[in-house]
């Protein structure tokens, strides 16, 4: 009886912890900003009609890199009118390695060399409901635009190169899936971008598990992937670009 009587009582408590989370104002959340740190290892590769150039074995990135993300979301009570997230992060790495009888670009490397990266994309995802309720379908569009810049010198200056990624926008189908754990204020998403044209490829793999706070504040925990391939915009030698970046990630929300 005495075990009865706690059960009830902690089904009457957390009832009314989830009420004070309940939104009062229908509006109230349409605009949130986010910012986070994503622990990511940097991988890929230079490839040519002569050498396959490895970005962590050869060029030397083998440490992870913590990333700095931003993003926002704007969402609006008009059914005809897509929901907005635009998602920002950036990377800089170098590293010195030792190369033997590589070709990149248009130059032969041997010896020590500084490879430097400045990675970065906006990715601007518009989208709308297809179901609510406990399973939330999110379907549209993720507008990415991807800059790179890849430098590779020797240090005896006998050669360098930069090499830059695609210079276009790339449009990707987007979906995804959430899992609305209400009555433990939490939420489990997975998302999903992919697209693949010509020379061209683009790759976005989100699975995360978000935990509601306080009524305004979350905090997230997941996993992240996001890949690329393009050709070198010199297009000697049929070069291509292999860029992905790997890790898990710590966001936190705050809603207005």
């Amino acid at each position: 009886m005495f075990k009865f009587k706690i059960f009830i009582i902690s089904i009457l408590m957390t009832s009314k912890l989830i009420a004070e989370y309940e939104l009062q104002d229908p509006s109230f959340g349409n605009i949130s900003v986010e910012v986070g740190v994503w622990d990511a290892f940097l991988n890929g590769s230079i490839s040519n009609t002569n050498t396959n150039t490895d970005i962590k074995n050869d060029l030397g990135f083998i440490d992870s890199k913590n990333i700095t993300s931003f993003g926002m979301d704007v969402k609006n009570n008009i059914f005809w009118l897509p929901n907005i997230h635009v998602d920002y992060f950036i990377l800089n790495s170098s590293s010195h390695s030792d190369l033997v009888n590589k070709r990149i670009d248009n130059d032969n490397f041997n010896g020590t060399t500084l490879s430097e990266i400045t990675y970065s994309e906006i990715n601007t995802i518009m989208y709308g409901y297809l179901q609510r309720g406990i399973f939330d379908f999110d379907l549209g569009v993720n507008i990415k635009k991807i800059n790179l810049e890849e430098t590779v010198k020797s240090l005896s200056g006998t050669s360098s190169v930069i090499i830059k990624g695609p210079e276009s926008i790339l449009i990707l189908p987007y979906i995804a899936l959430n899992i609305n754990l209400d009555f433990m204020n939490t939420i489990i998403k997975a998302e999903s971008s992919l697209l693949s044209i010509g020379d061209n490829e683009a790759k976005d793999y989100k699975l995360s598990l978000t935990y509601k706070v306080m009524r305004n504040l979350y905090l997230t925990y997941g996993s992240r992937y996001n890949s690329f391939k393009s050709q070198n915009s010199n297009k000697i030698n049929n070069e291509k670009n292999d860029i992905n970046l790997k890790g898990n990630y710590f966001n936190v929300k705050l809603l207005f």
